[in-house]
């Protein structure tokens, strides 16, 4: 994966008619007496120093008490209020968890993040209120349902070394067909980039076997589309060496596809009634470069592309603010995912240490390039040494033809720009590093492995 600026090409992109999008968010305050608003305000001046401006604002029903605040990075304000804890469903109970969901307040704040700074504003929110209020439990993002636990507060928003994360502003959803529909086949689609000034992206009629890959293209394109101009409808991007799609409107793509599949114009009504507000916001449907049939022009997903991804044979652009978010995020959490491999490697058990040295991946250039393009790659991890790593090549890399899959590198592990691990049917990345040290637990008490033994793994 290479850096896109000498690549990009400047384009307005003001044919997709988007307003910025709120932001909210939701601060759970696990106390039976409410945060009244003289110790909030007070806790906020104390965060943020003397610049901050704090005014209270007239309130409804719901809300003990509102203020709208102004801090200096965050060019549109906010406005925070509090309010008693809503009932939520069994779902919800279990996506925020149990501290969280028995709290009996709420704090809330909205904001507007500025297009050209998002992720730095969205970092300054969430940090505000869990630094501000050191008793808050979890904080939700309300547009993609995130949850951010305490933990995960104190290590990825409060730390001396945390830094904004631009991955945190969208997250990607895999939605169906509609019943009797063709369940081979899904749309996969953005929520949150509306709130940066751009469209919500997806890709449509897209086989669940590429489902993993076009993900990758959509991540990819979401962070190019953050540092660089968004193409106007019609109009391509290229991503990659010799990688191009092409942007179109949602009103030209509807009538190319099956009336039952996921994203036809039938299935988008139905979206939108149930819920599915991010299907009510512009959205560009993400295509091949050029369309299919010489009598009738079909606009279809970007199979080549993905394919390519998939065979290990795309290098993609990435901006140095994604390469510096994901090695930030894995340099994080790099001990989970130590701990997590040589848990399974130290069991002496052979299906366990199999299951390790080909379940867990890490990213990382390609040892022997440099310059201006260097490549990106994945590599399984067979052992882990200190600060080393001996690595396995997965995919042949583009720009190194001597070195095939099943070469083996040694690495120092400062080296390593993201992290994933695979075991069965989940995958976990650093955002879930909490999750996989679980379920390694879970896979040992499964095999009944030995407690672990002593030695390097």
């Amino acid at each position: 994966m290479t850096n896109p600026d000498d690549h990009a090409e400047e384009h307005p992109g003001h044919g997709w008619e988007v307003e910025p999008q709120e932001s909210g968010f939701v601060a759970f305050w696990p106390h039976e007496e409410a945060l009244t608003g003289s110790e909030f305000s007070t806790a906020i001046a104390a965060w943020v120093g003397s610049e901050v401006a704090i005014d209270a604002i007239e309130t409804d029903d719901d809300a003990i008490w509102a203020f709208g605040v102004q801090i200096p990075g965050i060019e549109s304000g906010l406005v925070i209020w509090c309010e008693r804890s809503r009932d939520l469903s069994d779902g919800d109970r279990a996506q925020i968890g149990q501290s969280a969901s028995q709290s009996p307040w709420v704090i809330r704040l909205q904001t507007i993040l500025s297009s050209d700074e998002p992720a730095e504003e969205y970092f300054m929110s969430v940090g505000l209120l869990g630094g501000a209020l050191p008793d808050v439990v979890a904080i939700l993002d309300v547009v993609t349902g995130e949850v951010y636990p305490r933990a995960r507060i104190d290590r990825d928003f409060l730390a001396q070394d945390a830094a904004p994360v631009e991955r945190l502003l969208w997250r990607l959803g895999r939605y169906e067909a509609l019943p009797d529909g063709d369940t081979t086949l899904v749309l996969l689609g953005t929520c949150g980039l509306s709130r940066c000034g751009i469209p919500e992206l997806e890709l449509v009629e897209v086989p669940r076997a590429h489902s993993e890959s076009g993900a990758v293209l959509l991540h990819t394109l979401a962070g190019l589309l953050l540092e660089n101009e968004m193409p106007d409808p019609g109009e391509t991007l290229e991503v990659g060496d010799d990688l191009v799609v092409r942007f179109q409107k949602v009103g030209d793509v509807t009538p190319c596809v099956n009336p039952t599949a996921a994203g036809s114009e039938p299935w988008r009504v139905q979206a939108r009634d149930h819920g599915l507000s991010e299907f009510a916001l512009p959205r560009a449907v993400v295509c091949a470069e050029m369309p299919l049939g010489q009598f009738r022009s079909l606009w279809v997903w970007p199979r080549e592309v993905v394919e390519r991804i998939e065979a290990g044979k795309a290098v993609l652009y990435m901006t140095q603010h994604s390469v510096r978010s994901t090695e930030r995020r894995a340099r994080a959490t790099w001990v989970s995912f130590a701990t997590a491999f040589a848990s399974l490697i130290r069991t002496g058990n052979p299906r366990l240490q199999a299951l390790a040295r080909a379940g867990f991946t890490v990213q990382a250039p390609v040892p022997g390039t440099s310059g201006d393009r260097i490549e990106q790659s994945w590599f399984s991890v067979q052992k882990i040494d200190h600060d080393a790593l001996t690595v396995a090549v997965v995919d042949q890399p583009i720009t190194r033809q001597d070195v095939g899959p099943g070469s083996h590198f040694t690495m120092a592990t400062s080296s390593v720009t993201d992290w994933r691990v695979e075991i069965g049917d989940e995958m976990f990345d650093p955002d879930d590093a909490d999750a996989l040290l679980l379920a390694i637990d879970r896979v040992r008490e499964v095999d009944g492995a030995q407690p672990p033994q002593t030695g390097a793994s």
